[in-house]
């Protein structure tokens, strides 16, 4: 696996020179594994709303309906990262693809974002099965944002 180490460092958070930075040997690959992220955090929040719709229109229960839907969800964020990836790839040069990795490395609100899912959905699915993923996944999306506002304002 040749991703980089700049980039893993970068989303680790670890202070890297502008030249390490600009390092990115494989772009579409950065770019895809970004938008399957994006995708499995999209669809997952979204099965989390319809599963709970569902089950208040047909009075089930809101536990399981809200962890049946974001796991689905996030089986279809999964299939769906990959033809986002090429769909929205298709037409873009290898200098544009390689723009949006750079800008992402720097966009620390997006950062904060992925390096909060890649920690929460693993880490809710080994304490409590697909609720906890489901849970990490939505907290990921909806808490950490506000966590990052208040981190700013105090430090």
């Amino acid at each position: 696996f040749s991703m980089s180490s700049p980039w893993l460092k970068n989303f680790a958070g670890v202070k890297q020179s502008e030249t390490e930075v600009q390092r990115v040997p494989n772009a579409l690959v950065e770019l895809g594994i970004h938008i399957t992220c994006k995708t499995i955090q999209a669809c997952t929040v979204l099965g989390s709303i319809i599963g709970t719709a569902t089950a208040l229109m047909l009075r089930k229960s809101l536990r399981l309906a809200l962890a049946r839907g974001g796991q689905y969800g996030a089986l279809v964020g999964v299939a769906m990262g990959f033809v986002v990836t090429v769909a929205s790839t298709r037409n873009k040069t290898e200098p544009e693809i390689y723009d949006r990795c750079y800008r992402l490395r720097h966009n620390t609100g997006q950062l904060w974002v992925d390096r909060s899912f890649a920690l929460a959905a693993p880490l809710g699915f080994v304490a409590a099965g697909g609720l906890g993923l489901v849970a990490g996944i939505n907290s990921a999306v909806f808490v950490t944002p506000i966590g990052r506002v208040a981190w700013n304002k105090i430090s």
